[in-house]
């Protein structure tokens, strides 16, 4: 990519927005004594319950192997649950325990007090656009090869 190009601002605007949303989320993260990673995992499974390693590879965008050795760390602070699946017991389902329920909340809680902190310093009249903006980069960014969903 040349500097000229009309996409530089947007590259560097991302960089930033990772680079300072990565730094809150791992302050919280760790605050919480687990990784950025297993935080995104309690995430997705408070949302999506009794997912598949697979699929929750696919939603994180990461291999599986990677994956695994995050979940058994949170299997082993009591954090989730790896359960047989119901629709085929050679596979295994993976859910939130109650510790990890109330882990990923506070989690949730404190992104939601900084996000909240964030709009403040964007006119009321703007959210909805900032909104609208970040849903279709959302979309963009997700039919992308490299990002694509699980279908389930």
């Amino acid at each position: 990519m040349t500097t000229n190009s009309p996409y530089i601002n947007v590259r560097e605007t991302f960089q930033r927005l990772v680079r300072v949303f990565g730094l809150l989320q791992k302050d919280g993260a760790h605050d919480c004594g687990i990784s950025v990673i297993q935080s995104h995992i309690l995430y997705e499974l408070g949302k999506r319950p009794n997912l598949s390693l697979n699929d929750l590879a696919g939603l994180l965008v990461t291999d599986t192997s990677s994956l695994s050795r995050q979940v058994q760390q949170l299997v082993e602070l009591d954090l989730v649950n790896r359960l047989p699946d119901p629709n085929d017991r050679r596979y295994v389902v993976l859910s939130l325990t109650s510790d990890g329920e109330m882990k990923q909340l506070h989690i949730a809680e404190s992104m939601d007090v900084y996000l909240r902190n964030v709009f403040a310093g964007i006119p009321e009249e703007k959210h909805e656009q900032v909104f609208e903006t970040l849903s279709l980069m959302n979309t963009a960014l997700g039919s992308t090869p490299f990002t694509k969903e699980p279908s389930s």
